[in-house]
């Protein structure tokens, strides 16, 4: 799925802006994490100094830095699989199969998307405050829905090119 050009569907010209706008953000924490290891490392080693707040910073840049990466993983078909049997399957074996993977994605994005909103409505981590940086934890938890949502997203656009794929066939794409 990852070699189809972009169609000109508005579903493709979401998933597209969304893709752009998922790696700016990665690059954005990804900076911000290298640099804050950094100044961290100079504070503590060099002089003798430990900034108090970077170890936990560093934690939950690295924990976006990670579902940020998933929801491009998810939109690349990057995944790690084990694609023994589907392999061995006919083309058409092999759309369904990749149609009931997309499938059980889906319903996994959108079952942990339903309830991490919960989980962070509660007033129990809506209230609850970072131990140093004294920042409300459903800031920092608000990644867990927001890549659930784009993970569906995606998920979505590849449930319907394999839709595509399945009842209209492919017009001189490769084999999957």
């Amino acid at each position: 799925m990852s070699d189809r050009p972009a169609g000109r569907s508005p579903l493709s010209l979401i998933t597209l802006a969304l893709d752009k706008f998922l790696i700016w953000v990665s690059i954005a924490v990804g900076a911000v994490l290298a640099i804050n290891m950094i100044v961290a490392v100079f504070y503590r080693y060099v002089l003798s100094s430990p900034i108090f707040w970077a170890d936990e910073l560093s934690l939950y840049l690295f924990c976006w830095a990670t579902f940020l990466g998933a929801c491009l993983a998810v939109k690349r078909s990057d995944m790690a699989a084990v694609t023994f049997l589907l392999n061995r399957l006919p083309e058409r074996g092999r759309i369904i199969g990749s149609m009931l993977i997309q499938v059980s994605i889906l319903f996994f994005a959108v079952v942990m998307g339903y309830y991490s909103m919960l989980w962070i409505m509660s007033p129990s981590v809506m209230n609850l405050l970072s131990p140093a940086l004294a920042m409300k934890m459903w800031k920092l938890y608000v990644i867990v829905p927001i890549s659930m949502l784009c993970m569906a997203v995606f998920t979505i656009e590849h449930i319907v090119h394999l839709l595509q794929d399945l009842f209209i066939g492919k017009k001189g794409g490769a084999a999957q």
